[in-house]
């Protein structure tokens, strides 16, 4: 297959295209077209999991080439963006901070257990010529700390192999991996248990939702009560199902203590169309900045989503942990300033209406700076252009993606729809009649080199990203990590294994913001100390 087929992604998928899914199930896996844990197609190599002491090995092996890499190895170190599939991101951090980082430590390997399950193997090629600056790496796993000093000839080579020692990261291999039908099988069947989680997820939400409203309109004393508390159960027993497709405890609801309820595994569905309402615990102007929390935080909805609902269980559980939380709406491609479906418009306006939100918030609350949390393109590509291209950075201390579309997405393979001879293309430009947004977030979209073209991040701001290998839609999964340094790249399953969120569920599952919170708390600006209290030096 070309590798330079345009990937479709979407933040949100009607159901009827499921059977579409499996239609092309063969495709997918013949083609290389879907990725598995770490593996990858074409010209893209596998993202990998490798400890300090497999660096360490793989380092005295590479010292005599790492001084002097060779013109093949340079070229193999540029990527490729603009026509071509990424492939497999590497999911970790290449050079990650301690002293900025401190959650980052259990977070901050490439690939997962099951990479090696799936029969992956580590790659390492030699590592680049180290410059003449002295550079201090720590690394994470292994806690060896290894200083590079201005060095030539042998010195220079010794530098080499401590650094690769140092830093768990895996670099670019020049051999290309073949791609693992097994464990693209196996991705595939993880994808699609997704798809079905968040199916799942918006039929249990709609039971739960209606059963609710008849219970609040009904009340508990008409026929002795008997319609409200049968409403109440059917709603209860909703949302008990909504935590099991979501891999929130049974137990959550009663651990998110605090003024605004929160009900974990459903979503607010009834209020997407009223976008204008936001949910819970946003925009409150009874919540205050307080020293323990002294920078507001704004909510950045997925494509297609809107406020209240993406944000129904996230915004009541950071007012409960006592943040100051914003939700706003962007995106708009119709004239009706009611319209629901958001975040449809081009992605170059939508990060400037961020822009105009983080400057109205900054000026409302005072703040010098705020922390952005988004899902989907809203903790992807949006405030991305934002932070690389706006420069935004100097306005951000935090910025946490949760299924972040980040370097486009293949939606499970669906985007080779448009390989189908004469109809293809046609039903594949369909989409961009609803906005630009779902093409632009494609895998090959010249866009999507704009934001990245000059790295992932920017100084000043850490960055975190909340994954499920589930998702369904942002794929492959790997392509949610970001390279650079004050990164913390997080997958659900290796802190939760038996979590089974979707690229949906995740929002609503309780996991998913134990995760946020620990991010926040690791954010010194984000949690100051109460002015009484005193730091030893």
């Amino acid at each position: 297959m070309s590798s330079s087929r345009v990937r479709m992604r979407t933040c949100r998928f009607p159901a009827g295209l499921v059977v579409i899914a499996w239609l092309f199930a063969a495709l997918w896996l013949a083609g290389g077209v879907a990725y598995a844990d770490g593996t990858t197609s074409h010209d893209s190599t596998p993202g990998t999991s490798q400890s300090g002491d497999q660096s360490a090995a793989s380092a005295d092996k590479t010292t005599a080439s790492a001084a002097k890499p060779t013109a093949s190895e340079e070229k193999t170190d540029t990527p490729t963006r603009i026509g071509k599939p990424r492939g497999a991101r590497k999911h970790g951090t290449a050079k990650q901070a301690t002293e900025t980082t401190p959650e980052a430590k259990p977070d901050a390997k490439r690939g997962s257990d099951s990479d090696a399950k799936a029969g992956i193997k580590p790659k390492t090629k030699a590592a680049p010529e180290p410059d003449t600056t002295p550079l201090t790496t720590t690394a994470k796993k292994s806690g060896t700390t290894a200083t590079a000093a201005p060095a030539d000839g042998a010195a220079a080579a010794t530098a080499a192999a401590a650094l690769k020692l140092a830093s768990p990261a895996v670099l670019p291999s020049t051999t290309v991996k073949a791609p693992n039908p097994i464990a693209h099988a196996v991705q595939f069947v993880r994808q699609m248990t997704g798809l079905a989680n968040d199916i799942g997820l918006l039929a249990v939400t709609v039971v739960n939702n209606l059963a609710a409203a008849a219970a609040a309109t009904i009340g508990p004393k008409p026929f002795f009560g008997v319609p409200y508390h049968v409403a109440s159960a059917i709603a209860g027993t909703a949302a008990t199902a909504g935590k099991l497709l979501t891999g929130t405890p049974l137990n959550a609801d009663s651990t998110a203590k605090g003024p605004f309820k929160v009900t974990y595994g459903v979503g607010d569905l009834l209020n997407y169309f009223n976008a204008d309402k936001p949910p819970a615990g946003a925009n409150d102007p009874s919540i205050k900045l307080t020293e323990q929390h002294p920078l507001p935080i704004i909510l950045i909805a997925g494509t297609a989503a809107n406020a209240p609902f993406n944000w129904s269980v996230g915004a009541p559980v950071l007012a409960n942990a006592g943040y100051k939380v914003f939700t706003f709406n962007y995106g708009n491609v119709t004239n009706n300033p009611k319209w629901p479906v958001r975040g449809t418009g081009d992605i170059r306006e939508s990060a400037q209406e961020l822009a105009d939100e983080v400057d109205r918030v900054l000026a409302e609350t005072g703040a010098d700076k705020v922390i952005l949390i988004g899902h989907s393109q809203g903790g992807g590509m949006t405030p991305e252009y934002y932070l690389n291209n706006l420069d935004g950075a100097a306005k951000v201390s935090q910025f946490i993606g949760i299924a972040p579309g980040n370097h486009g997405a293949d939606l499970s393979g669906l985007a080779y729809i448009q390989n189908i001879p004469v109809i293809g293309r046609p039903i594949f430009n369909l989409m961009n009649l609803l906005g630009p947004a779902w093409l632009q977030q494609a895998i090959g979209s010249p866009l999507l080199d704009e934001i990245y073209g000059n790295g992932d991040t920017r100084p000043g701001v850490l960055y975190t990203t909340i994954t499920t290998k589930d998702d369904w839609i942002v794929t492959p999964y790997t392509n949610q990590a970001l390279d650079g340094p004050n990164v913390t790249n997080i997958i659900l399953q290796d802190r939760y294994p038996n979590f089974n969120a979707g690229h949906l569920g995740i929002v609503f599952a309780a996991p998913t913001w134990d995760a946020v919170l620990g991010a926040l708390a690791a954010n010194p600006a984000a949690n100051e100390a109460p002015q009484d209290q005193t730091i030893a030096a």
